[in-house]
């Protein structure tokens, strides 16, 4: 079934901490299914979309220089892996191109698409950072960096909590999800989901939320078997009743771990069957691929169409996709998963406007780190900066925010190997996604620890007025 993840249990229970929602919950949603599932206008709603591609993203291949002297040194930088350039995907930046034409890897129709309508934008050199630094900054040793640089573990677990593998913290998503629900408590109804809501299972960005996190699979909620699910026949009657009886009798027992398990399967049993009533009631027309990314994507739309029924004005999501880590056979692998990647996002987008909530949600992806410029045979090593989409319709599109990087050995940036010093922090980042969802300054200082060390940046990320006015309370 799916689960409700809370911190606070797991200390109690010494288990996965794995917990459901009330009973009371599910008779409040079950209460409320009988409203119309069509899109409610989208004042007041906003929703999240983390996207987090496992392993490292080469997104030197994935944005690419098309001018020719800038291409040169590209292609010079990878010769084993650099696309050629007739093949490239022509995009036309209204801004922050730093003058050079560009182009998307051949794998990203939809993403082109959606970036020259002015539904799509790029983040450019995003990374983790402490505070600002420069190549000769890391080389020196001089200003703090982020623990265990180029290792996957520790950059999975800094780009999602800020922290450490060994310096455990909430994710800035949980934190997110935990300043929405105090500040917009009056928006939702609190027997609803939490805010929280995972497609992959417990993940470090939204982890360590006190609402706690809320899990599904792909296709929607597991429930019970069908032998245990409320039927038309007395055989199932039976059933659901010796269920219940075993349920009860749990509850009743000396022990603590056997009365806290038959509670937390009764809980669970009810509240998946009312959110799997609340999903059924919502249709979809858009077509999404079939690929894992693909149908957790439609699953979250459903649960977006759903949030009438759920009692939820504010919901941050969570998605994963793996085999980002290409050491080898970059050319092939890359373009599969890009493939896979862009035309599950563009699915969603439309969806997004189906319901009537495009300019409501947005969608963005997120990386271990990027990968080293120069080749490392037929693939790339880890790096440190890289790109991130983000789409919506309240996102300011077509645009490069954020500062690009030269694509050439030894420049500015490179501190070895082409290992691209990040211009843009994930605290600058998470901090701007943070506020255009209503939170107020204050509430980014707490959730982004590194955020006062660097100065206001991607000011610009969401069109005027998408984003309320920043301020030390509101």
């Amino acid at each position: 079934m799916a689960t409700l993840v809370n911190p606070h249990r797991r200390r109690f229970l010494g288990t996965s901490g794995r917990i459901a929602l009330g009973s009371a919950c599910a008779l409040s949603l079950l209460g409320r299914l009988e409203l119309a599932q069509a899109a409610s206008p989208a004042t007041g709603y906003r929703a999240l979309v983390c996207v987090y591609l496992f392993g490292g993203n080469d997104s030197g291949n994935m944005v690419v220089p098309m001018t020719p002297s800038a291409y040169g040194s590209y292609a010079a930088a990878r010769p084993s892996i650099a696309l050629p350039r007739e093949q490239l995907l022509p995009i036309r930046p209204t801004s922050g191109g730093q003058g050079i034409e560009w182009g998307l890897h051949p794998a990203l129709p939809e993403l082109a698409t959606l970036f020259e309508r002015g539904d799509a934008a790029l983040v450019a050199n995003l990374g983790p950072l402490v505070q600002p630094t420069t190549a000769e900054d890391f080389r020196q040793q001089r200003v703090p960096l982020p623990p265990e640089l180029f290792s996957h573990v520790d950059q999975q677990a800094h780009s999602m909590s800020l922290g450490s593998e060994t310096e455990a913290r909430p994710g800035w998503g949980g934190r997110i999800a935990d300043r929405l629900a105090e500040r917009f408590a009056d928006q939702r109804d609190r027997n609803g989901l939490p805010i929280s809501i995972s497609l992959a299972g417990s993940n470090a960005w939204q982890n360590g939320s006190a609402g706690g996190l809320y899990t599904l699979g792909s296709s929607g909620v597991t429930r019970l078997d069908a032998s245990l699910r409320p039927g038309p026949s007395a055989r199932w009657t039976t059933r659901r009743n010796a269920f219940d009886t075993l349920l009860a009798l749990g509850q009743q027992d000396d022990s603590v771990f056997v009365r806290e398990a038959a509670s937390t399967t009764r809980r669970a049993r009810d509240f998946a069957e009312s959110v799997n009533a609340a999903l059924a009631a919502v249709t979809l027309q858009t077509a999404f691929p079939t690929s894992g990314l693909g149908q957790s994507l439609r699953t979250i739309a459903r649960v977006i169409g759903a949030r009438q029924a759920l009692g939820q004005s504010r919901q941050v999501f969570f998605v994963g996709i793996g085999g980002w880590d290409m050491h080898d056979n970059l050319i092939a692998d890359h373009q599969n998963l890009l493939r896979i990647v862009s035309q599950a996002l563009a699915a969603f987008q439309q969806a997004t406007g189906e319901l009537g909530v495009a300019d409501a949600v947005t969608t963005f992806t997120m990386t271990d780190f990027g990968r080293n410029l120069n080749n490392n045979g037929d693939g790339s090593d880890h790096g440190w900066g890289g790109h991130s989409w983000v789409l919506g319709g309240g996102v300011a599109g077509g645009r490069f925010h954020g500062q690009i990087n030269e694509y050439a050995l030894g420049s500015s940036l490179d501190v070895g190997r082409g290992r691209i010093v990040p211009t843009t922090s994930i605290d600058q980042f998470g901090a701007g996604l943070a506020h255009w969802m209503g939170l107020a300054h204050g509430d980014l200082d707490a959730i982004f620890p590194n955020l006062r060390n660097f100065p206001p940046g991607l000011d610009g990320l969401f069109r005027a007025g998408a984003a309320p006015a920043l301020s030390a309370t509101g």
